[in-house]
């Protein structure tokens, strides 16, 4: 692979000048197909084009202004010219900024898709290794990396509104003690499948950095307390903490942001349901919106890798979720689906190997075969198939297995349209 430019030294440039040949260099290589705007080690950026045959990667330093700033203000630069629709142009600020609260350096990406020219490139944030701080960052991005893990409490150091939901403390104590118990398990599980994976490393930053335990407060539906670590316990009662929260939430203005944390929302009485979910609730300790990733503790678990795909799944969902609002469902939307299909693709593509593949590889020759969607998908396995992809995760019963073959049902659906445009066109489809 020939590389265009020099990696060794980053050129000096005032922001204006980066942002100009930012554009200039973007319309010149029409035929790139991959653009990556990277935070690099001593407030450095990087921007690498790729195109068959041929890395084009060019480093600057940004005279007296925040790296950072300045590659967000490089995706409002580009979002006409490669081009890049509302929803991903939006959401690079705050996967880029949750990146950057992880202690590593973000890397915004940008894919051409498949299709007629024009339409919206696809746009991810991956983790990388490294120090993403320098003294040139301003106020907002020189955020210190993390300290410390966010689930752990003290269970015996409660505050006065948590205490309040139990008859007595010894029951709030070993009620906590159970539910961060299950929190840890599933964190767990997540880590175990992320390991190694590029793709996940964002999501699993976003997991161990940011995620919160909470406690559901009983008899109000969407209502929670958190439970952040190292704060001296607040002893403010239940109901003053519900009164601040009225008056801190607007009535009947726009969506509400929510706060930067999310929480681990454990649910010990939730015998039947097996899968987490992603929701969004109100935190009475915060007086804000906030996202919740429900874990239950159903009598039949799942394996544990498929414990691990699905919080990192609905991790990944709660990541793109960014304000208390139900999301409308235009392309965008659907598009934002598609790739969060994708990232599931991926993920069970590395932990499943060649069982999940040969599983995807049967459903995209029986829809080749059939010349439309599958009436009775169900079938397509044959029992050796079945027992090679439960034996990828260690073993399954029938309804996980089920699960899992759905998934790569979707996934050679995908493969089958070759585009995801119109694998989006296709979710929004069967959603109805």
């Amino acid at each position: 692979m020939a590389t265009g430019a020099s990696a060794v030294d980053p050129r000096a440039v005032t922001e204006r000048q980066f942002l100009d040949e930012l554009a200039s260099v973007t319309r010149e290589r029409v035929a790139t197909e991959f653009l990556y705007l990277m935070a690099q080690d001593g407030g450095v950026i990087g921007v690498q084009w790729e195109q068959p045959g041929l890395d084009h990667l060019r480093r600057y330093r940004v005279r007296d202004t925040c790296p950072h700033c300045v590659v967000l203000a490089a995706v409002v630069t580009l979002a006409p010219v490669l081009p890049l629709d509302v929803l991903r142009a939006g959401r690079a600020r705050p996967q880029y900024e949750t990146v950057l609260r992880t202690g590593r350096l973000p890397h915004l990406a940008f894919a051409r898709p498949a299709g007629p020219p024009g339409a919206s490139w696809l746009g991810d944030c991956h983790a990388v290794d490294g120090d993403p701080h320098s003294d040139a960052d301003c106020p907002r991005h020189a955020v210190p990396p993390p300290t410390g893990d966010p689930l752990a409490l003290r269970p015996g150091s409660l505050p006065r509104a948590v205490r309040e939901l139990y008859p007595h403390d010894g029951a709030a104590t070993a009620d906590l003690a159970q539910r961060l118990r299950i929190a840890q398990d599933w964190r767990a599980d997540a880590q175990a499948v992320a390991s190694g994976i590029r793709e996940a490393a964002a999501t699993w930053a976003f997991l161990r950095n940011s995620c919160v335990l909470g406690v559901p407060v009983p008899g109000a539906n969407g209502l929670v307390l958190t439970l952040p670590p190292g704060r001296v316990p607040n002893d403010r009662p239940l109901s003053e903490l519900h009164d601040a929260t009225v008056r801190a939430l607007p009535s009947g203005g726009g969506p509400v942001p929510y706060q930067e944390r999310a929480c681990l929302l454990p649910e010990p009485a939730s015998a039947t349901q097996r899968m987490p979910t992603y929701a969004g609730a109100v935190d009475l300790t915060a007086a804000a919106p906030v996202r919740t990733l429900r874990l239950p503790v159903p009598r039949r678990p799942l394996s544990t890798t498929g414990r691990g795909v699905l919080l990192l799944y609905e991790a990944r969902h709660a990541m793109g979720r960014h304000v208390a609002s139900a999301p409308v469902r235009d392309s965008a939307y659907w598009d934002s689906e598609a790739a969060l299909n994708v990232f599931e693709f991926t993920l069970l593509e590395r932990v499943a190997g060649r069982h999940y593949q040969e599983a995807v590889a049967a459903y995209l020759q029986a829809l080749r075969r059939e010349g439309d969607l599958l009436a009775r998908p169900h079938k397509v396995l044959d029992r050796r198939r079945r027992k090679a992809l439960s034996h990828a995760f260690g073993g399954l019963d029938d309804e996980e297995l089920h699960l899992w073959a759905s998934v790569a049902y979707r996934n050679a659906i995908l493969e089958l349209l070759g585009d995801l445009k119109a694998f989006a066109a296709h979710l929004r489809r069967q959603a109805g």
